[in-house]
């Protein structure tokens, strides 16, 4: 049911940017004529304007509206712009897709602003380019783009040409937020090390099912979603998707690194040390093994590990998680994880074609750039959300001690990092926990050199190129590792088939567009 829901929303996406692509004829003021901008002699003071945006946190402790947010209640005051948050009612993707296939858009959008969406909405007349808006409007994030070679080539294409303004992540840590935690007493109790390779974790799984650390229950082993459980294909050199050995573009799924790591899989679903429910995509069936006492950990990010210890703590199964460093490959930790490298966060504001003074939208959100700005985003208000001493920051109890919310939750009802802004390594780990920062520290401490480079820029022949297979070859891809992993298929007899039927699918077609993408990314 998921794959045809999927196919179906693919479908529809693919339905509608064809209509805009048709309305191409009717617009009447293309993005290239709006980017020109005004006259500074004719720039009109802005006073209000539209932001058409999900609500994302603010919905999960009951907020209907970001006005709500004092971070944002703030800005306006100190501005004296009134700014209308307009949410989606249902779908955020289909109100998406309705919204810029009418026309009828806000002034600003926020959206996942991938390299082909951008592109499509900006060749379709319904966003403008910014970067000709920057150095005169924004100075504050023209100098912070202009200053880091990355970041700039991550917001800025090849042709000169940024498209929405863009919530900044600079540190690792930051981007680093998930990783393996073992139960620290049963570690103990099997008398094992931090385990640092993927064999190494495999005789720790094996020692706890032997010396039987569950008890009279059944022992499942490693538990969580399958896309956290194969980050643990890194320790093997080797990604379930697309990374870079040295400057080459290389499909995980197709190396010898993979089968060997298929095997590996195997084994512990074999032998009982991965949970046979991980495939069932359930979080419900995950938290209950691991508040029963069944599983011997987890792959997850700082939040969710918490939140399990106090579901086991409430149930009266309390226990303590370790984390583990990423698994070693060539004797680093190593992670392969592509938005580790993403400074640029996908996550921002286009201005739409249809916003009348584009100039004064982009100068009003260059605050959350200014030091004023990153500290109400990050922090909130001095004496109020947080207190300084020293030259350190900390929040108040109003965030640390909010009878209904995690401090990370909390801080959302004041602030919010994630926006036009950049997000503070300091204020991030003001809220976390003993656990979470020691988690978070675990797992930012890894070599990320081999990870593929988050933001492409690629040709429309090579988006074509991807657009047409990269589905089908990755549905074929999943249902074959899956079956590798359970048994279902046998690894040695079937996978010199596996390899040549990606190929005949075009796979070979898709690496050459990559490593030419990858190439330009390199030299830009």
């Amino acid at each position: 049911m998921k794959k045809w829901k999927a196919l179906l929303s693919m479908v529809v996406t693919v339905i509608l940017a064809l209509s805009i692509v048709g309305c191409q004829s009717d617009k009447t003021s293309g993005p290239k004529e709006k980017d020109k901008g005004k006259d500074k002699g004719q720039e009109e003071k802005l006073s209000t304007f539209s932001i058409w945006t999900w609500l994302g946190a603010v919905e999960v402790w009951g907020g209907k509206s970001y006005d709500e947010v004092l971070a944002y209640q703030e800005m306006e005051k100190r501005t004296g712009v009134d700014v209308e948050y307009v949410h989606p009612t249902g779908d955020a993707t289909e109100s998406f897709n309705l919204m810029m296939t009418s026309g009828e858009m806000e002034d600003a959008i926020w959206y996942r602003w991938n390299p082909e969406r951008a592109v499509q909405y900006y060749d379709a007349g319904r966003i403008i380019d910014i970067y000709p808006l920057l150095k005169d409007n924004a100075p504050n994030l023209y100098k912070l783009i202009e200053g880091n070679k990355d970041l700039k080539k991550q917001l800025v294409d090849p042709e000169g040409r940024m498209f929405y303004m863009p919530w900044i992540t600079l540190d690792k840590f930051l981007n680093q937020s998930e990783g393996l935690a073992l139960r620290e007493d049963w570690l103990e109790k099997v008398g094992a090390d931090v385990p640092k390779t993927n064999d190494e974790l495999y005789q720790v799984l094996k020692k706890m099912k032997e010396e039987k650390v569950s008890g009279d229950k059944k022992f499942v082993g490693l538990t969580g979603y399958p896309s956290q459980m194969y980050k643990l294909f890194y320790g093997f050199g080797v990604a379930d998707d697309w990374y870079l050995e040295g400057d080459k573009v290389e499909y995980g799924p197709s190396t010898d690194k993979y089968k060997e790591a298929l095997k590996w899989f195997n084994k512990l679903y074999e032998e009982g040390l991965i949970d046979k429910d991980f495939l069932t995509w359930e979080g419900d069936i995950y938290d209950k093994h691991l508040v029963d006492g069944q599983s011997a950990g987890m792959i997850e990010n700082s939040d969710s590990v918490s939140r399990v210890m106090k579901l086991a703590t409430d149930a009266g199964n309390g226990f303590t998680f370790k984390p583990i460093p990423y698994l070693e490959y060539n004797g680093k930790p190593t992670s392969l994880n592509s938005t580790a490298k993403r400074i640029a966060q996908p996550y921002g504001l286009a201005i739409s074609s249809t916003a009348e003074n584009p100039e004064a939208i982009v100068k009003y959100l260059d605050y959350g750039f200014t030091e004023e700005g990153e500290t109400l985003f990050n922090w909130g208000i001095e004496g109020d959300t947080f207190t300084e001493d020293g030259g350190k920051k900390v929040f108040t109890d109003k965030v640390m001690k909010d009878p209904e919310n995690v401090p990370g939750l909390a801080a959302t009802k004041y602030t919010n990092s994630a926006w036009i802004t950049t997000t503070s390594v300091e204020a991030t780990k003001a809220t976390l926990n003993e656990l979470g920062l020691q988690a978070r520290e675990t797992w930012s401490d890894v070599d990320i050199s081999m990870a593929f480079e988050p933001i492409l820029w690629m040709t429309p022949e090579e988006n074509e190129i991807v657009a047409n297979t990269s589905t089908d070859i990755s549905t074929y891809k999943d249902e074959m590792r899956d079956a590798f992993i359970t048994g279902q298929k046998d690894i040695d007899k079937e996978w010199d088939t596996y390899v040549e039927t990606l190929k005949s699918m075009g796979n070979d077609e898709i690496k050459k567009a990559k490593q030419s993408a990858y190439d330009r990314y390199v030299k830009q």
